[in-house]
């Protein structure tokens, strides 16, 4: 029952703070590389959910939960079982922390129900209505697209299902979803829209992983892959492709969905394990229904899974312990007492106080490594330039700059103009070590403090 035990989840809700808050469309408030979806879709938990511990952990189980229900459109397995699978071999991709991968394979699975009621019903309506919420999962994000290409395609042009009126209904639904979605920023006019998608695609062109990482992202996804090769083979074995029987085309999804969402997993290049959900959470349903039938992979075959399993199960709790040992030892409500409604200037300092602090950002920019990634070598002179607009408060991670951290004239910046008025260092261990939980905080002198002429801080 932590605040969160993956950063990411954390940053959506600032974003949908944002957003749902204080009305500010994305990126105005504060910036990520995602689609808009994400954030509306974890600021509106966020209101529904608003304590801090277990929010993700709940979130994880109630979207493992919707999963399974809606996965039984695609064969008859035990719900018990197909949860427990996500639940306990999730944990080799840490799918508790809440992500976003969760939430899109939980709307693949609607879409993927609509379309496959739609066609052993003849009601095309469910097509349109598919074809909008593939809009709203899209923009959850982008890798949706790919992940459906394959079952998509078999559900809308295998042969005797093909019908023109199907395609053309997805598409209004895909168009209409989109206008809804987007609608906020053709209200704002003035750019809004172009500049939401310029800062997606320069963001995006710099985040790309380097020859190494993809590598890496490479190693990891295959080695994944194979831990689930016993359940593709013991599906093939138990379901024979036979297109042109319903039941033959309805046993191809899952597997189709499962192929289909691997190349997702590399788009990026970084080695992330939580984009393999995208393949395991398929993966489980096709287990479920393999052990329903008597036809699951022998104990062998699965036991590189079960002990990887019970290796990240080690590795989370630990991971979980020391997360929750970190937060306890920094003073997050008495921050935001500190420092109230006015906005914060964050310098390569960990978001975690802006989730549990609720504080308001004073740059777009401000996950860790945002202005590092997009500036380079000339990210202290963008931190210099929020300085000079003499932001009310500045966080920056521990002895920042006695470790380096952050660049000496900024360092000097905040010796003539501001004092620091709060520091964790959260380390038990190697104190001399801070780790990404440690923080200053900073507040700005007073024009008769600092024997200087100082405008009046930006609220």
């Amino acid at each position: 029952m932590i605040p969160f035990s993956d950063g990411d989840p954390a940053y959506y809700v600032i974003l949908g703070r944002g957003l749902l808050r204080e009305h500010s469309l994305p990126y105005s408030y504060a910036f990520d590389h995602k689609p808009f979806g994400v954030y509306l879709f974890y600021g509106v938990w966020d209101r529904l959910f608003p304590v801090y511990p277990g929010k993700f952990t709940v979130l994880s189980l109630l979207l493992c939960g919707a999963f399974c229900m809606l996965c039984r459109a695609f064969g008859r397995f035990n719900r018990v079982h197909a949860f427990a699978g996500l639940v306990v071999f999730g944990a080799v991709f840490n799918v508790l922390a809440g992500n976003t991968e969760l939430v899109l394979v939980t709307g693949e699975a609607l879409i993927l129900a609509l379309m496959l009621r739609g066609v052993e019903t003849g009601k095309t309506l469910l097509f349109f209505l598919a074809g909008f919420c593939a809009a709203l999962v899209i923009n959850v994000n982008y890798l949706a697209v790919v992940c459906l290409l394959a079952p998509a395609a078999l559900l809308l042009f295998s042969p005797g299902w093909f019908r023109v009126s199907r395609v053309l209904l997805a598409f209004l639904g895909l168009c209409s979803g989109l206008g809804v979605l987007f609608s906020p920023y053709l209200i704002a006019g003035h750019g809004a829209l172009q500049a939401y998608f310029s800062m997606q695609r320069s963001f995006l062109h710099q985040y790309s992983g380097t020859l190494s990482q993809r590598l890496l992202c490479a190693f990891w996804m295959v080695f994944y892959l194979l831990l689930m090769v016993p359940v593709l083979v013991g599906w093939v074995r138990r379901f024979p492709v036979r297109l042109r029987q319903r039941d033959g085309r309805r046993n191809l999804i899952l597997p189709a969905w499962c192929v289909s969402s691997f190349p997702a997993t590399l788009i990026s290049g970084h080695p992330y394990e939580h984009y393999f959900i995208l393949c395991f959470a398929p993966a489980v349903i096709m287990l479920a229904i393999l052990l329903r039938d008597g036809a699951s992979p022998s104990c062998l075959a699965m036991l590189p899974l079960c002990v990887t399993t019970l290796f990240f199960i080690g590795v989370r709790l630990h991971d979980n312990i020391n997360v929750a040992s970190y937060t306890r030892r920094v003073d997050y409500a008495g921050i935001a007492r500190m420092v109230g409604r006015a906005r914060v200037l964050d310098i390569r300092t960990y978001h975690a106080v802006f989730y549990l602090s609720d504080l308001k950002p004073f740059d777009v920019y401000l996950f860790a490594n945002h202005i590092d990634i997009l500036f380079r070598e000339n990210a202290w002179k963008r931190y210099m330039q929020d300085l000079q607009q003499n932001p009310p408060y500045v966080v920056t991670p521990y002895v920042g700059c006695e470790t380096h951290q952050v660049e000496a004239p900024v360092c000097q910046w905040l010796q003539e103009h501001y004092t620091l008025v709060y520091a964790a260092n959260v380390r038990h261990r190697h104190r001399n070590k801070p780790n990404k939980f440690s923080l200053a905080l900073y507040k700005l002198r007073e024009p008769t403090e600092t024997g200087v002429q100082v405008s009046p801080p930006g609220m």
